[in-house]
Parts: structure tokens; C-alpha cells; sequence
């Protein structure tokens, strides 16, 4: 069976952001990686890669800034009051880490996570950007198992494997 939509596709991978670089994210055989295909779990273009592929097949392509998670925006750096992160009276120091991921929300509801990247006496930085946005993305792997989606699968639009609780 091949990669397509509707199909479970079990792959390994290791990515880095130059061709030779440090590994920043990898499944292996003993952990791999599975998405519904054709169901928005993944980037569109990392599935547009990996279409038609076989169990058994390699993969090795590069994802540009554009197709991965967005060119870097100056404009997603923000300064927040430390006020905002007071909650009954009291200023909420387990969360002013530099590098801790922090849930925010916009003025129209939507939720957010951004980055701690600097903390000053009165004010916090938070970065909004993905932290791979800016950033080519080189992918390497191998298909591992294509097979049809269960009608549950389909239905709640993820894999269901062992261990996974139906609802």
C-alpha cells in the first residue's frame, strides 16, 4: 500500500536545520512517528513528500522556511508587564524561566504559547514564532508501515495505537 490519504503512515525520521547538523528531532525504530495521512496532522508539504511512498522506502528532502513553520516575524517579539503574570496577588516566579513555554491568549480569544526569552526587573520578552520558524528544515527517513485507517481513526482524524483510549 502506498502513502495517501486516509492511510496510516509509520515512518522514522531524524531532522536538522543544516544538511550535516546536530539532530533536533528524530523518531526511531524502537519510537517511531504515525499520522493520518491527509488529515492535517502534519506539515502539508512534509505529506506532499512522502506521498505514494511504500513501507520500506527512504526519504530525504529539505523544507524551506515558507513550507515549514513560517519565516522568523520580528513582529511575534513582544514585551509583557511582570503584572501580567500575577495571579491572586502574588507574582508567579515558576514560570519566569528563560526558554519556558508559556500558554498566552489574544484579545480575541485565541490561544497562543510563546517563548520566555528575556526577563528585565518590570517586563518580560516572549517570542510568538515557532521555534523553527526562519529555518530550512532536512529531513531523513524511512517509511516503516502504510495501512488503511480504521473507521475510528477516520472518524476521530488520528491514529489509534496500543494504548490509546477511545472516546
Amino acid at each position: 500500500m502506498q502513502a495517501s490519504p486516509d492511510s496510516v503512515v509509520k515512518i522514522t525520521y531524524q531532522l536538522r536545520i543544516k544538511p550535516d547538523g546536530e539532530i533536533i528531532d528524530q523518531a526511531t525504530a524502537d519510537d517511531p512517528f504515525s499520522f493520518l495521512f491527509g488529515h492535517a496532522n502534519v506539515l502539508p508539504k512534509f505529506e506532499e513528500y512522502l506521498f505514494g511512498k511504500k513501507a520500506g522506502e527512504q526519504f530525504s528532502f529539505v523544507l524551506t522556511p515558507e513550507e515549514g513553520y513560517g519565516e522568523f516575524d520580528s513582529d511575534g517579539i513582544i514585551q509583557l508587564s511582570k503584572e501580567a503574570f500575577v495571579w491572586d496577588g502574588k507574582l508567579q516566579e515558576d514560570l519566569l524561566e528563560i526558554n519556558n513555554i508559556i500558554p498566552l491568549q489574544d484579545e480575541y480569544g485565541n490561544t497562543l504559547q510563546g517563548r520566555i526569552t528575556e526577563i528585565h526587573e518590570d517586563k518580560v520578552t516572549i517570542d510568538l514564532n515557532h521555534p523553527l520558524a526562519g529555518k530550512e528544515l532536512y529531513f531523513t527517513g524511512q517509511v516503516i508501515e502504510v495501512r488503511p485507517a480504521s473507521p475510528s481513526e477516520l472518524q476521530h482524524g488520528h491514529v489509534h495505537e496500543a494504548g490509546h483510549e477511545l472516546h
